[in-house]
């Protein structure tokens, strides 16, 4: 356990090195702690994504009172989000897409492809039948 403890002590205390040719950084922020990976090689890295951005995509869409649902889907590249609003007028419509240009600006790494879209009372599943729900208003 002392050994393990010491290890582990090191290298938290020793300082990054500096990306060099053919290294590929990925950084993700949100309101959650900083996330940093280093990938060695020539290749760009798959697009990797976890419950903290889909937290992160749930929270900041449903501060907006109108978005009935929210869900993702990963298509190649892409993570494509759909967002159902109850009323999409045009002061709803900005709302939702200031939102969109913040977590852009939070995941750069990250390609969304925000799909907004009318509930029309309709389920999530109609409207994307094989994402992942990942917020839904009641009522």
């Amino acid at each position: 356990m002392f050994m393990e403890l010491t290890v582990m002590s090191i290298v938290l205390a020793s300082t990054p090195r500096r990306c060099e040719g053919g290294e590929s950084v990925i950084s993700m922020t949100s309101s959650g702690p900083r996330i940093t990976f280093t990938v060695n090689g020539l290749k760009e890295p798959d697009i990797l994504y976890s419950a903290d951005l889909e937290d992160a995509l749930a929270k900041d869409l449903c501060a907006v009172p109108d978005v009935r649902y929210v869900s993702v889907e990963r298509a190649d590249d892409n993570l494509l989000v759909w967002i159902a609003l109850d009323s999409p007028t045009k002061e709803n419509r900005e709302k939702v897409f200031q939102k969109q240009f913040e977590l852009i600006d939070g995941f750069p790494e990250i390609s969304f492809d925000f799909n907004l879209i009318s509930s029309l009372n309709r389920s999530s599943e109609d409207f994307a039948s094989g994402a992942k729900l990942i917020y839904s208003r009641e009522g």
